[in-house]
């Protein structure tokens, strides 16, 4: 399947016990030490744990300070580590890093909206608005780092 097709198909549901679905294994998008496939995947995944976290179906438990941190997570540690060091120069690199950040501070206040009894308001901040859009955008940043990468390989 094309990064494309991939990026644009629903994302899995996760396991039973609430926690997401093990990654991807495509091989073929790993390059520069990140599998761009399994880092959308997960991030796409947020919204999912997120809904269920604000509907009390979760067993997670999430909390503001670690889920607005964009250098947690296994994308953040590779932007802030291994992809820096060798894209760091890049333009799209340095607006992934910025997106990221920016959906983590989103996500964030989702959860905080959530941890404050303001259900629908989270579950609203999740299908509309800037979490949205910076989820939407850091996968095509991904996809976008991926080509420039790998045609430089």
């Amino acid at each position: 399947m094309g990064l494309m097709n991939w990026i644009r198909r629903p994302p899995a549901t996760p396991a039973a016990d609430g926690q997401p679905a093990a990654a991807g294994t495509d091989h073929g998008a790993e390059v520069g030490g990140l599998n761009f496939m399994a880092a959308i995947d997960v991030h796409m995944k947020w919204r999912t744990r997120l809904e269920n976290y604000i509907q009390g179906t979760s067993r997670e438990d999430l909390r503001v300070e670690q889920v607005s941190s964009d250098d947690q997570c296994q994308l953040g540690q590779w932007i802030y580590g291994a992809g820096k060091a060798q894209y760091g120069t890049l333009d799209t690199f340095a607006d992934l890093r910025a997106q990221h950040a920016h959906f983590h501070v989103c996500a964030g206040k989702v959860l905080a909206a959530a941890n404050e009894g303001r259900k629908q308001e989270a579950l609203h901040m999740l299908a509309h608005g800037d979490y949205l859009r910076a989820s939407e955008r850091i996968k095509m940043l991904l996809a976008k780092l991926y080509v420039q990468i790998a045609e430089r390989a």
